[in-house]
């Protein structure tokens, strides 16, 4: 997918551990703020894992048709949408682009750059939901699972200046949610120095009928002490802003790290099953490229 391109500016070592040391005071804040639990069935891999694949190294020194992004860490997260709980997970990336016309990523799906120009690409794209399991906290108890979930869409990115402009639609076929998201994103990324990058954005995202009442409503049958009965209607799910650290210790070598403050809106804040209205996530994750 399109980045921001790497550039030859200068730096001072001092910048290398201020980046370091933001990265793992963002991600150690998050785990302090509440009490962390073991892993549950929600993540959402396109935006914790999205600092890992915010820069590439130059394509004039690729010799091979292949681009390959390979990453691991953690991201300490909410057990799911909505919880006051935070679970630390495990984040997995496998970003493979050939030719940059086909790829196939843990991050971003499995798509195709059908309409791809200097500045900008768009088409379609297959990328998956994990579901929920009534499992993953006593505040779900009593709740019907959502399944994993496969999602068709489009999807449209755009660079202007030093601007990234993403968008993209999807609705679930899979047997998950059932419903339909639309995603907004908008970005601001620079070279801090020779080896660091830094990204700052807003996203924004809207939810249909179908999907909010699959993750937010509330059946008089799962009714409970602390529980009420909820309708949730379509509109905007979520608006978050974040800031993304990327360290290249060489073209391949690399640490990445966010820290994401995300507000529920109206919908879902309102849900008996949102126990926060607002929350933050902070991710850490070491890569290589090749």
């Amino acid at each position: 997918m399109g980045k921001f391109r790497q550039m030859n500016t200068g730096g001072v070592m001092a910048k290398k551990w201020i980046c370091i040391g933001f990265v793992g005071f963002a991600f150690g804040l998050t785990l302090s703020s509440v009490p962390v639990v073991a892993e549950t069935r929600y993540n959402d891999w396109e935006l914790w894992t999205s600092p890992a694949t915010a820069i590439l190294p130059d394509r004039r020194l690729a010799k091979s048709p292949f681009r390959i992004n390979i990453a691991g860490g953690g991201v300490a997260a909410p057990e799911f949408l909505g919880s006051d709980t935070v679970a630390l997970k495990f984040l997995p990336l496998l970003d493979v682009n050939y030719a940059g016309t086909l790829f196939l990523s843990t991050q971003q799906g499995v798509g195709w750059n059908a309409w791809r120009k200097r500045t900008l690409r768009a088409g379609p794209r297959l990328t998956f939901d994990f579901g929920r399991q009534a499992a993953d906290s006593p505040s779900l108890a009593g709740l019907p699972d959502i399944e994993f979930g496969t999602e068709v869409g489009l999807f449209v990115e755009s660079f202007i200046a030093s601007w990234r402009f993403k968008g993209d639609i999807r609705k679930e076929i899979g047997g998950g949610h059932g419903g339909l998201l639309l995603n907004g994103e908008a970005a601001w990324g620079s070279r801090w120095s020779k080896n660091v990058s830094i990204v700052l954005g807003m996203r924004g995202t809207y939810m249909d009928d179908t999907y909010a009442e699959s993750y937010f409503s509330v059946a008089p049958a799962n009714v409970r002490v602390g529980r009420t009965q909820y309708d949730a209607a379509g509109g905007f799910r979520d608006f978050n802003g974040f800031v993304q650290i990327v360290y290249d210790f060489t073209q391949a070598f690399y640490v990445a790290g966010e820290f994401r403050g995300t507000a529920l809106m109206e919908q879902a804040a309102d849900s008996p099953l949102a126990e926060v209205d607002a929350f933050v996530s902070g991710s850490f994750l070491v890569g290589f490229r090749f």
